[in-house]
Parts: C-alpha cells; sequence; structure tokens
C-alpha cells in the first residue's frame, strides 16, 4: 500500500509540472489524450480520482516515453560501426572492480595496531600534494642547480650579486652539475628567488620540496608471527626451491636508515650513507627504512624476500622541527647520486611528495645507467593528486592490497600505477628487536623491489625493459580487465616472474 501510495503522489507530482508547463489542464489533455481515462473509470474514486487518476497516467506516459526514448537510443547505437562505440571495460566472471574495504582492520590474528588520524590531502591547491597540513616544500631554502662547467670564480661572483647564503653544497656525478641549498635572502620573496633560474649560470631554480614515508603510522610491536606472511603464499614465494636470495645483487633502499644490528638484518647492511652529521642525531628515527629493509631481506624472526640481497641504506629522512619525519629534494638526490655511483641495481624509494624536476632528472639519468627504481604510489586516498616520484614514466608505481587481494582503502590512484602487492597488516622488523605489522604503500613497495633482486641474480643480464615487461606479465588480474587506475596490471606473482621464459618487451 506504502509503495502504491508513493507512485500515485510521483506520478500525480510529475502531471502537476507537465500542467504547469502547458498552462493548463486541458492543454496536457490535448498534449497526452491517451493518458485520461473515460469519465466512468474516474466516477468510481469520487471527487479525488477525477484529480488523481490522470495525474497518475499522465506520469505513467511520461516515464514510458523516456524508457521508449533510451530504446531508440540504444538501438541507434548497436547500428553504429564497432570502431566508432565507445568503449566499455569488461569485468572478468565472478569478479568485482575496485574492490576496496576499511582494510586496515582485516586481520584477526593479532593484537591491533593504534593507528594515528589517516593522512589526507590539502585541496586548497589541487595539483599540490600536501599532506595533511604539513608543508610540501621547505619555507626557508630552496635549490639551485648550476649549469655544468662552471668554475669556482663564476660559482662565487654568483653568491656575491645575491648576497646568498649556502646551506649546503654539493656535486651530483648523475648530473655533472654542482647543486646548492640555500636560504631564501631576507629581501626576497620565495617567488623572486625562484627567478634565479633566468640567469645563465643556472640551470634550475626551485623549491627544495618535501616526501613523505607511504606509511600508516608506526608499528606496534608483536609476538604473534606465525601465519602473518601470508605475502608469501599470495605471490608464489613458497612455491620457490628456496635457493632464491637475491645474492650478488646490490639494492638500495632511500629513506630513514637502517638499523643493521636488528637481528633479522644483521650483517644485511653493505654500504651506507647518511646526509646528516652526527649532531642531528636526535631527529633520527630508523623505524620505516628498518620495517622497509626487513621485507627485502630479513634473515632471521621472520623471513624476508631476497635474504642474501646486498642491502644499501641512504639515511634522508628525519624529523623536522614540527615533528614530521620528513626528507628533501637535496637530500634525497645526494643519496640516489651515492647509491648509484656505488653500484645500486634497484632503488627503493618508499615515499611520496610533490612533482620536483629535480629529483625526476635524477631518476632519468639512474634509469639511464640501467638501474629500476620502484616507488609506493601513496596513502591518500582516490581522489588525491598523483604522487611522485611513482607517477614519473621511468618509476615502477606500486598500489597495496590486503590478504584478500582487497586493494588498499588509501591507497593513490592513477594511470601511472603499475603493479600492485600485499601492504596491509604486512609483518616487518620493529624495535630493536621485535616485529610488528604495518600498513601503506610503502610495504607493498618493498616486496616488489626483492623480487626484482631475485629475478637479477637469476638473469643478471635482464635490462629494465625487460624487468618491466617481465612484471607485467605475471601478474593476478586485479579489478577492471587489463591495467587499470586501481591495481595497475594487477597483484605481482612472483613466482611466475621468476619461472617465466624471457620474452623482452617495451611496457609503456
Amino acid at each position: 500500500m506504502k509503495r502504491t501510495g508513493f507512485a500515485k503522489s510521483a506520478c500525480a507530482l510529475l502531471a502537476c509540472l507537465l500542467v504547469m508547463t502547458l498552462g493548463s489542464a486541458d492543454q496536457a489533455r490535448a498534449q497526452y489524450p491517451d493518458t485520461y481515462p473515460d469519465q466512468d473509470d474516474s466516477s468510481h474514486s469520487g471527487g479525488s480520482g477525477r484529480i488523481l487518476l490522470p495525474a497518475i497516467g499522465l506520469g505513467i506516459s511520461i516515464i514510458r516515453e523516456v524508457s521508449r526514448q533510451k530504446q531508440i537510443k540504444e538501438q541507434e547505437e548497436l547500428q553504429r560501426p564497432a570502431a566508432q562505440r565507445p568503449r566499455v571495460s569488461k569485468k572478468r566472471p565472478n569478479r568485482k572492480p575496485r574492490k576496496t574495504r576499511d582494510n586496515r582492520s582485516s586481520r584477526k590474528a593479532a593484537p591491533r595496531i593504534v593507528l594515528p588520524e589517516t593522512l589526507r590531502v590539502a585541496r586548497a591547491k589541487p595539483r599540490i600534494y600536501s599532506i595533511d597540513g604539513k608543508p610540501w616544500s621547505s619555507d626557508k631554502e630552496f635549490v639551485v642547480v648550476l649549469q655544468s662547467g662552471l668554475s669556482e670564480q663564476a660559482v662565487s661572483e654568483f653568491l656575491a650579486q645575491f648576497d646568498l647564503e649556502v646551506i649546503d653544497q654539493t656535486r651530483i656525478n648523475l648530473l655533472d652539475q654542482v647543486v646548492l641549498k640555500l636560504a631564501y635572502p631576507a629581501e626576497m620573496s620565495p617567488q623572486q628567488a625562484l627567478l634565479m633560474a633566468t640567469d645563465e649560470r643556472v640551470y634550475r631554480a626551485q623549491p627544495d620540496y618535501f616526501y613523505y614515508p607511504a606509511t600508516e603510522g608506526d608499528a606496534e610491536p608483536t609476538d604473534m608471527l606465525e601465519g602473518l606472511q601470508y605475502a608469501f603464499d599470495k605471490m608464489g614465494f613458497a612455491q620457490l626451491s628456496g635457493e632464491e636470495s637475491g645474492l650478488g645483487v646490490k639494492l638500495a633502499v632511500v629513506d630513514s636508515g637502517i638499523k643493521f644490528d636488528h637481528p633479522s638484518l644483521s650483517s644485511s647492511v653493505t654500504d651506507r650513507f647518511t646526509a646528516f652529521p652526527e649532531a642531528d642525531s636526535a631527529q633520527l628515527n630508523r623505524d620505516h627504512g628498518t620495517a622497509v629493509a626487513s621485507i627485502i631481506a630479513a634473515h632471521a624472526g621472520m623471513r624476508g624476500v631476497a635474504k642474501n640481497v646486498a642491502l644499501m641504506s641512504a639515511q634522508v629522512f628525519r624529523f623536522s622541527d614540527k615533528g614530521h619525519m620528513v626528507a628533501d629534494s637535496y637530500d634525497i638526490v645526494r643519496g640516489i647520486d651515492w647509491a648509484v655511483e656505488n653500484g645500486a641495481e634497484i632503488l627503493n624509494l618508499s615515499f611520496a611528495g610533490s612533482k620536483d624536476k629535480f629529483l625526476q632528472d635524477a631518476l632519468g639519468k639512474a634509469e639511464e645507467k640501467g638501474v629500476i627504481v620502484v616507488a609506493a604510489a601513496g596513502n591518500e586516498g582516490p581522489d588525491a593528486p598523483a604522487a611522485y616520484p611513482a607517477a614519473y614514466e621511468n618509476v615502477i608505481a606500486v598500489t597495496a592490497t590486503d590478504e584478500d587481494d582487497g586493494l588498499y582503502i588509501f591507497a593513490n590512484r592513477g594511470d601511472h600505477v603499475e603493479l600492485a602487492a600485499p601492504g596491509v597488516d604486512v609483518l616487518v622488523a620493529a624495535g630493536e628487536d621485535g616485529y610488528g605489522l604495518q600498513t601503506g604503500t610503502s610495504m607493498a613497495t618493498a616486496y616488489i623491489s626483492g623480487s626484482i633482486a631475485l629475478m637479477l641474480e637469476k638473469e643478471p643480464e635482464l635490462t629494465v625493459q625487460d624487468i618491466k615487461g617481465r612484471l607485467a606479465r605475471s601478474v593476478l588480474d586485479l579489478g577492471m580487465e587489463g591495467r587499470d587506475p586501481d591495481f595497475g596490471y594487477g597483484r605481482l606473482d612472483a613466482y611466475k616472474a621468476l619461472t617465466s621464459s624471457s620474452q623482452p618487451e617495451l611496457v609503456n
């Protein structure tokens, strides 16, 4: 009865609107003569029926007309040549696209980790990556890249002309250029300072961009380790012979540093770089880098993907004066330059930030040297702008899934996303000698980097494009069929990547 009454009311409302548009009930009757029942029919309903039944009939007629027009449009569409029809993505049978859930609390077997408020993107600058009000660049310093071949005298004259204070200065071998970290002059606005890019001695002048770890909160130690490494079944590591270990491959974790004395990583770190003097030790915290490294190379307490890989630790993150764990463009590029100079074959970049030409140039040169770059897609949700460095063309962008292959609900989306890997409630090294659960695209990135180390151990001759092509073909396709903005090509099947024959191909 309630549904009937609602339908009558809806139809009556449609009829009233039409009468208002046409000017009178008589004009409505003339426009839609077939919708008004005979007088004898309306008499059964009393006085109200004389108004209500015609209104209902008119409403039904309008609805039918809309349906008829839709059918006509569909028929016309089917008659068009196939090449001219709009492309519609097809779902795989029994598969739901964009399988997402609030998977931060998906596991029941372990103590829950209390996570801080989720990082969100500030919407005031929609194409600028800014996390929960955190600054996207330094308000005190900027970066100047000088032209190649500039003499020391020319550099001194440049600094004196603008009365610039040098915070730090280094040579980036990847770029064959001298780079300066400078304080913004007191008498200049940041915008004015960046106009130095027009000076003939300057190759680039830009903000000193900030980057943040792509992880959700801190890992809380737990003793419940049994059954927590679901990624090894999901990704096929459990099917491998056990001889695969990443031996002879050098992998750099550009992050917050690694606790090389943690039981799971003792003797794993072969090379170390820090961007900071000892005086800054109170601002340093190696938890995030240690968690990432343990996924890649743990050999005790938990299982790492490539336990014998040579880990290189580039420490570029520290706590800012405001308490944020942050790294800037200048230090990140220094860390990357050091890693490549010392033979790194893989760069693991489990962080996210703004588009940055200085960093992009360095990564481009690294790829030219055959270095494979893997980066986290970011944890700011589906409406966030693309996060960098993951969104650069020469970088493998990684998103995160849970133990049911559901997409991590706060993972960034975009056409640049290439691969998915477990990143929700994954086991990591935590504390001085313990273990915990961690969530974020940072963790997923480590699984991909470790898998690439195994591939290079088995086939050292593989090029960057060989690796990308093999990875793209070695996936479980999730979501929409083919590559999509949520899962990329799909969740990596490492067993398939390691056992399939080499079929080099370019993957865009």
